[in-house]
């Protein structure tokens, strides 16, 4: 991933208004809310989260999730995420790099499993990217909620303007190991990263 960005003056007094957070804290709450669940015999799965007054709950979920396997694994630094939905992205990563914040748009996107879409691919998910034609300075991060082996070298390039592409999967049915692959568009690498439990 590319250093992020500055953001121009007017923007970036815009964004240090929102509200932060702690994407490795909200995912060990998560993750003990849903641990006290079980513990209580109620079953939450992350498709109960698609529900039209939830669906808010999932996308913190998945910019969560990215914002902590990005500080992780790639930066190898404190960050924290914004939702926000403008134009062409719906949440903002930020870090501190040499004393000034430092910036960038994500667009999150999903895979579906297949019961919910049996033709749900990466691929067709991607395809869908070539209508963003003024995102140059954006992130695409693409979450594959989908059981059984991905062959990332398979995948290819689709035609796209925003500035990188990244996929994040869960490895265990427990969801307590990730794996975070990217940037598609250059020289792409895989990380694996547990799910935070402290």
């Amino acid at each position: 991933m590319r250093e992020l960005g500055k953001a121009d003056r007017i923007t970036g007094r815009k964004w240090r208004a929102l509200p932060w957070r702690d994407p490795r804290a909200d995912l060990v709450n998560l993750g003990r809310a849903q641990a006290e669940l079980v513990r209580r015999g109620i079953s939450v799965t992350h498709d109960d989260l698609r529900q039209h007054a939830l669906r808010p709950f999932l996308e913190n979920k998945q910019a969560a999730l990215f914002a902590h396997f990005v500080g992780e694994a790639v930066l190898k630094a404190p960050i924290a995420y914004a939702m926000i939905e403008e134009e062409d992205f719906d949440c903002v990563l930020w870090c501190k790099a040499d004393g000034r914040s430092r910036y960038a748009r994500v667009q999150l996107k999903e895979v579906v499993p297949p019961h919910l879409n049996p033709n749900a691919t990466i691929e067709s998910e991607l395809a869908t990217l070539s209508k963003y034609p003024t995102s140059a300075q954006t992130i695409v991060a693409v979450h594959v909620n989908q059981e059984g082996p991905l062959v990332f070298s398979s995948i290819a390039k689709p035609a796209t303007s925003v500035v990188e592409i990244w996929l994040y999967s869960a490895l265990a049915a427990d969801q307590s190991r990730w794996f975070l692959y990217g940037n598609l568009l250059d020289r792409p690498q895989g990380f694996e990263i547990p799910w935070p439990i402290h």
